[in-house]
């Protein structure tokens, strides 16, 4: 299912019915969605009436001691707020958890006595459902019976109601919902719980953040890990992995509200850190390059060619850079860059982008020179460090209006258009990661790579919504080369 439409704008009572009959939605779906509105305030009062009654039955009948229990397991055994009564969300998202499906485990050491081992709302339902209205019942066996899941935002009709995608059970489904559509967009993602009663849904118990389309991906993952590759989970095992997925939401919640720089590696996969070693020379330039001049060679080609501008008047050596390349396997060439190896004199400097290649090119230099150089310093400056360098260096104000005067030039965004349209060509026959290293062709073949696609399409929709940009994507094109409807 595409997850990339246009929201939809509300309609009027004489305006064509969007069912498709020809008739004016006065006289054709009007009474079924005033219905459908009818319910949906039904079972918004019987949310409304009975989770603070069900809170109060818990409390007056367990104590404090059963909330503190289901507080930390909703929180995973993590740590619960000191402030959790505070907590924005702990009306909206704790106490339906706590009501709809908290049991204590009779398992648990620590479990209050007399604690119940089914939920409140289970308990309830057994025991007084004579003094619930049939909506108020229905409402309560639903909600008990519901579990917190990931859904996908596919339509909206603002101010009416929300199409849902359920990412782990591949279900769809439309609540009635009239606030949120104003907040969300297609693509975004919610972990919520879809409550029905006859044909009209609601949600309850929702957590407060709205996750972009980029987790869609890693919400994918754990599924194919609990489930298998392409498969999908059954509603009763998603329930069975409560504790799991309020992890998974933590954890999402912690990386949007904490955000951490990415491990960045170089081609050996060693994390980055850019280092100079630095050296006093006891011997002559050229003595210097002749023996480390091996190091630029690579299979089938000539070892480094020293220009005249190297050269002082009298014809001896004296500044040269050599570029420290790969040495391939038998079989295979390698361009690949190790380092660079600058001699000026009687100084030799050193630079890589790892502590690993900085320890093997001083035993390639203590192996090649000996005691004809000495190391005289080691500097290495990490990404962090170089970022936080840059964002203490002032800000040239006239300089960055320069160069945002010179990208939106006409021919400057032609060339970045066509340098984006040249990207995006290639992208389609390119293997990626998320796509379990498939390209994207050949995901377009498979159900499972299908849905990593339409992820991907929308998160990419979503960034593209954010700001202009000449090397964004098309997506409509991307999708009609893929033969994706």
């Amino acid at each position: 299912m595409s997850l990339v439409h246009s929201a939809l704008v509300m309609i009027g009572r004489n305006d064509p019915c969007r069912c498709g009959s020809g008739r004016k939605y006065k006289h054709c779906c009007l009474r079924t969605n005033e219905a459908a509105d009818f319910r949906r305030a039904q079972l918004r009062a019987a949310e409304g009436r009975l989770v603070p009654e069900l809170f109060e039955l818990a409390l007056g009948e367990y104590g404090p001691e059963l909330m503190e229990s289901a507080l930390d397991e909703f929180f995973v055994w993590d740590g619960v707020p000191e402030d959790y009564e505070e907590w924005e969300e702990f009306g909206s998202f704790f106490v339906p958890w706590f009501v709809y499906e908290f049991a204590s485990d009779p398992l648990d050491p620590d479990r209050p006595a007399g604690a119940p081992d089914e939920s409140i709302a289970s308990l309830f339902l057994r025991r007084r459902a004579d003094r619930l209205s049939p909506v108020e019942r229905a409402f309560l066996a639903s909600a008990a019976a519901s579990p917190l899941s990931f859904y996908a935002v596919s339509r909206i009709v603002p101010g009416h109601e929300l199409a849902l995608h359920d990412v782990l059970t591949g279900s769809d489904i439309v609540v009635k919902e009239r606030n949120l559509t104003a907040a969300v967009q297609p693509g975004a993602l919610l972990f919520t719980r879809v409550v029905t009663v006859d044909d009209t849904s609601i949600m309850s118990g929702s957590a407060p953040l709205l996750l972009p389309p980029q987790w869609h991906l890693p919400i994918l993952d754990f599924r194919d890990e609990v489930a298998g590759k392409g498969k999908l989970l059954t509603r009763e095992a998603v329930r069975d992995l409560d504790i799991e997925l309020r992890q998974l939401y933590f954890d999402i919640d912690d990386q949007i509200s904490n955000p951490r720089m990415p491990e960045l590696r170089n081609t050996d996969g060693d994390p980055l850190v850019f280092t100079a070693l630095t050296y006093r020379l006891q011997c002559t330039p050229l003595a210097a390059f002749r023996r480390l001049n091996p190091l630029s060679r690579t299979r089938g080609s000539d070892a480094h060619h020293v220009s005249d501008e190297a050269f002082d008047d009298h014809g001896d050596l004296r500044a040269v850079t050599i570029q420290w390349m790969k040495q391939p396997g038998r079989r295979e060439s390698d361009d690949t860059v190790l380092g660079t190896i600058a001699i000026d004199g009687a100084h030799l400097e050193v630079n890589v982008n790892s502590k690993q290649r900085a320890q093997r090119i001083q035993r390639q230099i203590a192996k090649r020179l000996g005691a004809d150089a000495v190391l005289e310093g080691t500097k290495e400056d990490s990404i962090e460090q170089l970022i936080a360098d840059r964002k203490e260096t002032p800000r040239d104000r006239l300089d960055e209006a320069e160069h945002e005067r010179l990208q939106l030039l006409p021919e400057v965004q032609d060339y970045f258009r066509e340098q984006g349209r040249s990207y995006w060509d290639q992208w389609l026959d390119s293997r990626l990661p998320a796509l379990g290293d498939r390209t994207p062709r050949e995901a377009a073949l498979t159900s499972d790579g299908r849905e990593r696609l339409e992820a991907l399409f929308a998160d990419f929709s979503w960034k593209v919504g954010m700001g202009p940009n000449a090397m964004a994507p098309d997506v409509a094109a991307l999708r009609a080369k893929l033969g994706l409807t």
